[in-house]
């Protein structure tokens, strides 16, 4: 979560001209343990002008705000904003309004925070603060999120990391911000794959001492992991993330941590609880239960009443379960209705409509500006003899600033490059994942359509010719092996890449059924425990699955083979699967190609790996290495 704007940000950006002595006892003010109060009156005597009293209620403001009441520093800032619009403080006008996003998200009052986000954004697009746009762009993000429009999220999110991608000053901090609302934008869309590639490329952005800010992407990736049943590596994650906090804390680079401490021990009870460690969990729900409260932000309380109300309905708690549901439902209710979601669309309109109406002012005035720049070209070819010299020396510099530029314009080159590669591989996910489900509910419907037919044919028709019931229960067969090609095609085509326990879990289930159809047949299938980790694309996942399933099935109706064994290790860096079976064999010469070899050492090559075969009258041996 982005923290607070404090005070701080107001003394670096704010550049008003107000009296010296008072930012010195202001900033005092602020940061002052047990001094705070007398360091505030003693501003108020500093007071010379109205814009000395604003900055006075947006310091007294963002005091309150990080270490105080969140209604006392919204009621300190609705008094400086008036203030600080008389008195033109834009820079501090701009925090105050970006301070109230702030407060206005803990609440869960998220249409006032995006709100307030807009009118700062239109006081740093006036200002040309590129940086702060950027910023500002991607708290909108975060509002949306917390506000469960999870696309408007994204918007927002892209518009940020693109605003940075085009400032050349942009740090790997700000890439970070911008990518992380991104990611769990797309993680609590249902989208982990996206959400884990978005989250992944912060270590690309954020390098050396910086990635001390990375803790809230270590957990935002166990976070996803976890919702995808993978417990135990969510885990180390989650724990590295809580780590790097408690290192910040331990080191005061963070005085304050409570929003982050409610979200590792939330995700830490709702894995204890998955896993049936409810000692653990009793004890992590405990924790998660007190730094909620104390950091008193609507969307960790919410997070919270849903996972213990999960966990109460596990442990069969009736009337607890029954107690943090209602919980749950009365914040969530408080938070999401439609009156909100249809007065945060009608602001958005608004503020595109006035920036629309800005942008094409600004085009009349430089269509004005042009015409008189065109009379006065006039006048300037008159003194065109006198300027041959200084035009030359002129440029020679420009010459050399525009080799500056190039390198410049390079780098930027690179950089859009990179951003339109990230947007063409979502694209092709997303069409990755419609054709699979196109697939799925389609052609599988129409496929099981056909099973359904070819039943109800034979039931419909009790006394039918042996020839053709035996001929329909072949199409029937058939139908179904082809649904569970397509499941297999499906499978492949979902993911980036194939976990070798996925590649196991399906050979099992394939082993499982050619056991059923050949039950003289013994089957031995070994995987080596160091290869629990290990991942291949799914190319190489789907053509080796086929490759064994080729081999199985000749074993079986052409070797007669009473032993098939199955195996798969790691030998010299190089994954390694070895089918033998001890059926009668064959001589080379005497191979028909049609009986699939040929396909089979095509697959293997395909992915870049060798196929080699050796059959003798004891038994045939094919061994796969990648």
């Amino acid at each position: 979560m982005i923290k607070k704007i404090t005070c701080f940000i107001f003394v670096l950006f704010s550049l008003q001209s107000f009296c010296q002595n008072l930012q010195k006892i202001l900033v005092k003010a602020y940061t002052s343990q047990d001094s705070s109060d007398y360091y505030f009156k003693k501003a108020k005597k500093a007071i010379v002008s109205v814009a000395d009293e604003g900055e006075f209620y947006f310091c007294k403001s963002a005091r309150q705000a990080d270490f105080g009441s969140a209604d006392s520093a919204i009621y300190y800032a609705n008094i400086a904003i008036p203030k600080l619009k008389e008195g033109k403080s834009h820079n501090s006008l701009l925090t105050v309004y970006n301070n109230l996003g702030h407060i206005y998200n803990g609440k869960g009052q998220y249409d006032k925070a995006i709100n307030y986000r807009i009118e700062a954004l239109k006081i740093a697009e006036s200002q040309k603060k590129t940086n702060y746009i950027g910023h500002l762009y991607t708290y909108i993000s975060y509002d949306y999120h917390d506000f469960e429009n999870y696309e408007k999220g994204i918007f927002y999110g892209k518009k940020a990391l693109q605003t940075f991608t085009n400032d050349k000053a942009s740090k790997g901090t700000d890439y970070h911000s911008a990518l992380n609302a991104i990611a769990i934008n797309y993680d609590d869309w249902n989208k982990p794959e996206l959400a884990l590639y978005y989250h992944k490329l912060n270590f690309k952005y954020v390098k050396g001492k910086d990635t001390l800010i990375l803790d809230n992407t270590y957990n935002n990736i166990g976070n996803t992991l976890l919702k995808q049943k993978k417990f135990a590596e969510a885990k180390k994650w989650i724990v590295r993330s809580k780590k790097i906090i408690d290192y910040k804390v331990k080191m005061k680079m963070q005085t304050v941590a409570d929003y982050e401490y409610a979200t590792y021990y939330t995700n830490l009870a709702t894995i204890a609880s998955e896993l049936n460690e409810f000692e653990d969990a009793d004890k992590y729900f405990d924790l998660a239960f007190k730094y909620s409260k104390k950091c008193n932000v609507a969307e960790k309380l919410r997070d919270y009443y849903f996972q213990k109300a999960k966990y109460n309905k596990k442990r069969n708690n009736l009337s607890e379960t029954i107690k943090e549901q209602e919980n749950y439902i009365k914040l969530r209710d408080s938070i999401y209705n439609v009156e909100r979601d249809e007065a945060l669309a009608k602001m958005e309109v608004k503020y595109q409509t006035e920036k629309k109406q800005k942008q094409l002012l600004i085009a009349k005035n430089q269509i004005l500006e042009k015409e008189e720049e065109n009379e006065k070209k006039t006048y300037w070819l008159i003194f065109a003899s006198f300027l041959i010299l200084s035009s030359v020396i002129i440029g020679y510099l420009f010459f050399r600033q525009q080799k500056l530029k190039n390198k410049q314009q390079e780098h930027e080159f690179e950089l859009k490059n990179a951003i339109a590669a990230i947007e063409t591989q979502n694209k092709l996910q997303e069409q990755r994942l419609t054709i699979s489900r196109d697939l799925h509910d389609n052609i599988g419907a129409q496929l099981t359509f056909i099973i359904s037919s070819v039943e109800n044919l034979k039931f419909g028709f009790p006394n039918i010719d042996d020839k053709i019931s035996n001929h329909l229960s072949k199409i029937s067969n058939f139908t179904k092996d082809t649904i569970v090609e397509l499941r297999d095609t499906i499978w492949a085509m979902n993911s980036h890449d194939i976990n070798i326990v996925d590649l196991r879990s399906r050979l099992l289930n394939f082993i499982e059924k050619a056991q059923i159809s050949s039950l003289q047949t013994n089957f031995k299938f070994t995987i080596d425990d160091s290869l629990s980790q290990m991942k291949i694309s799914s190319l190489q996942g789907i053509n080796i699955y086929r490759v064994i399933q080729e081999a199985v099935n000749n074993a079986i109706k052409h070797a007669n083979a009473q032993n098939i064994e199955i195996s798969a290790k790691e030998i010299n860096n190089a994954l390694v699967f070895d089918i033998f079976d001890d059926g009668v064999g064959f001589k080379f010469d005497d191979i028909v190609q049609g009986n699939g070899l040929h396909n089979m050492k095509k697959r293997i090559e395909e992915i870049g790996g060798q196929f080699q075969l050796n059959s003798t009258e004891k038994g045939t041996h094919i061994t796969i290495t990648i």
